[in-house]
């Protein structure tokens, strides 16, 4: 064999992973007579092998090469004939023994690679992946406080900080202040939060088509540009009167109405919460772009943690983020508690002077995105090739099993009901502040979720913790929501502090499905692939939103209803409470889609075999979901197509 061969970059990839990964126990099975002949056999389809190389998603990811190789053989000259296409006898005898060598091979130490047939793989050595201790890539176990990867944190940082302002907004500003209907909050909930859904898209862009050779960082300061821009449009916009222009007119029941009251309420107010929900929903656009470059680079690092410690990069940074949340919210919760919302402190910010404070806030992330990331240039990626490779990784089992499992199990345990809001202010008056404070510690036992798997669950059971933390979840959820709506006791503290505990359970559910990202991401298309798979788990929470406002609305659950506080809507919101908690608990039914773990997660990519079928109905599903959650929670909040069935009304 020629020094040329040696050297391909193909060639290299498949002599240090595939033949000890993905052909595993061919050597003990068959002797290194097979190992030689595999070996002789790349070198004769040098060109197609050199196209392959240049694809960042096929060829650079070795966890796809046992793909590669048959097609490379269809391409090489048969033995004997100038010009013929296609594999010779001898070729195709080789690629039989090698078949039936790797399908019959006994089970190797994992140290090796190796795993038996399709059991659960063994979990007690330290090696899975292709490099040192089971990494997925080389470059050791990073450091997120280098000068390197400071920048990073930096991002989630503020991503942090402006997803903690501009959701907490919601329920003083549009619940107190404006006094929109309880569809309209739901569904502004999730159009500032709909960015996310579009991820894989951002992630698509980002890996092919880098600016001035750089990938990431180009795209993280447009994100962070526009959503400074609009942050400071809503700091300058006027902001019009209140619902209640005197704060007590909110304790009297509309039965009770005078004429006096009725002429200083701001009956047009509801109709002015729409401007800022879109100017919120660009701003989330913004930084939801830099939060996708910087996941693909937290990707790239978690991959080259060794399996023993894969998952504390992620937690880390997920911490970070968490901590800005709570400042975020900590913020609002103070500055948004004067009386015009909801609150009975004497002072109070306007939201325009809020949204200044979040834009001085913001404004240091860019120079910490330029000077503080380490990234290396890139060559543009052939789109085309690109686009053949992210098909044919959706089309895989590994790939189409892991989005059903998110999307579909996401439906329902996302499912809400309506009323949540209204009650919290109606029938409990949950005070903004209270409302903060609840949120707060509610994420500083979310974020010790986080870190207890971090320290210790990294190695446990993916399906039963989802099981035992969502249990956890409907039950104290559930009792808390009864015994409030049937005014057995009503109490700030008992509405707020009981779910406030299951936050903890939470977290730890909520981690351990982000850890199965970094194991199917392959190299090039970081971006990509995990912004698929968060787009999927994003994509469920408004799809079923919209549904829950569909369904919902059929019960006529109004504010004004929920003033009145009788036995008729008692029931009809006990219902829809109902409803959802069989939902959540239906929600279970899926998880025979997830792998158990990170090991049983790489021998589903290696041996799960593809189908264009499924993988076309994943993306025909997909896109749906996406285009129903737009429509829907947009129509929502428009006042003359918030009454149709469909955006959770009772018709128009």
């Amino acid at each position: 064999m020629s020094a040329a061969a040696n050297t391909h970059p193909l060639y290299r990839r498949l002599g240090s992973c595939c033949l000890s990964s993905h052909c595993s126990g061919m050597n003990s099975a068959t002797g290194d007579g097979a190992a030689r002949d595999f070996n002789e056999l790349i070198p004769r389809c040098t060109a197609r092998c050199q196209s392959l190389c240049n694809s960042p998603a096929s060829a650079q990811d070795p966890r796809t090469l046992p793909h590669v190789v048959p097609s490379c053989i269809e391409s090489m000259p048969l033995n004997g004939q100038a010009g013929g296409v296609g594999p010779g006898t001898n070729d195709m005898e080789l690629v039989a023994r090698l078949s039936i060598s790797s399908a019959t091979s006994k089970a190797k130490d994992i140290e090796e690679g190796g795993y038996t047939g399709i059991k659960t793989p063994d979990t007690s050595g330290e090696k899975v992946g292709e490099y040192e201790g089971g990494a997925l890539r080389p470059g050791g176990m990073p450091v997120l406080t280098s000068k390197d990867n400071i920048g990073l944190v930096f991002q989630y940082a503020v991503v942090g900080l402006v997803y903690g302002v501009l959701p907490a907004t919601i329920y003083p500003f549009m619940q107190q202040y404006l006094n929109c209907s309880g569809s309209q909050i739901a569904a502004a909930k999730q159009l500032v939060l709909l960015p996310w859904s579009f991820k894989v898209f951002y992630g698509m862009m980002s890996d092919c088509r880098p600016i001035f050779g750089y990938r990431r960082r180009p795209y993280m300061l447009i994100g962070w540009i526009l959503c400074i821009v609009t942050l400071l449009a809503m700091a300058i916009m006027p902001i019009g009167k209140p619902y209640y222009t005197v704060a007590s007119d909110r304790d009297v029941k509309v039965a009770d109405y005078t004429d006096e009251i009725k002429a200083r309420i701001t009956y047009d107010a509801p109709s002015q919460g729409a401007k800022y929900v879109i100017i919120m929903f660009l701003s989330a656009c913004g930084y939801v772009l830099s939060d996708v470059c910087a996941d693909s680079i937290t990707c790239e690092l978690a991959q080259q943690e060794p399996l023993a410690k894969r998952g504390k990069t992620q937690s880390a940074i997920y911490v970070v983020r968490t901590v800005l949340v709570i400042f975020g919210e900590l913020l609002t919760g103070f500055f948004f508690n004067g009386e015009d919302y909801g609150g009975d402190f004497d002072f109070s910010l306007s939201f325009p002077q809020l949204m200044i404070i979040v834009t001085v806030l913001s404004l240091p992330v860019l120079p910490m995105t330029w000077y503080y990331i380490k990234e290396d240039k890139s060559e543009p990626a052939n789109f085309r090739q690109y686009i053949a490779d992210f098909w044919d990784l959706i089309c895989s089992r590994a790939m189409y099993q892991v989005i059903a499992y998110n999307f579909f199990a996401g439906i329902f345990a996302t499912f809400t009901y309506t009323a949540s809001s209204p009650v919290a202010s109606s029938m409990v008056g949950v005070t903004p502040i209270n409302s903060t404070l609840s949120d707060i510690l509610s994420n500083l036992l979310f974020m010790s979720g986080i870190m207890i798997t971090s320290k210790w669950g990294l190695h446990w059971n993916w399906r039963w913790m989802i099981i035992i933390t969502g249990a956890v979840v409907i039950v104290v959820d559930c009792a808390v929501a009864m015994i409030v709506v049937w005014d057995i006791f009503r109490n700030q503290w008992f509405w707020l502090g009981p779910p406030i505990v299951v936050q903890l359970p939470y977290g730890v559910g909520w981690i351990i499905s982000t850890y199965v990202v970094v194991e199917l991401a392959g190299m090039g298309n970081e971006a990509a692939v995990y912004g698929l798979i968060t787009t999927v788990s994003n994509v469920a929470s408004p799809f079923a939103t919209s549904l829950s406002l569909l369904i919902d609305g059929q019960f006529n659950i109004t504010n004004d209803r929920i003033k009145e506080d009788d036995h008729s809507v008692r029931k009809d919101i006990t219902y829809t409470i109902i409803i959802m908690y069989v939902a959540m608990a239906f929600s279970w039914v899926f998880l025979f889609w997830l792998p158990r773990q990170k090991e049983e997660t790489q021998e589903l990519l290696r041996k799960g075999g593809h189908s264009k079928l499924i993988g076309g109905v994943t993306v025909a599903y997909l896109a749906f979901a996406i285009v129903w959650s737009i429509m829907t929670n947009i129509m929502a909040i428009f006042d003359s197509t918030s009454c149709l069935i469909i955006a959770g009304g009772t018709g128009c």
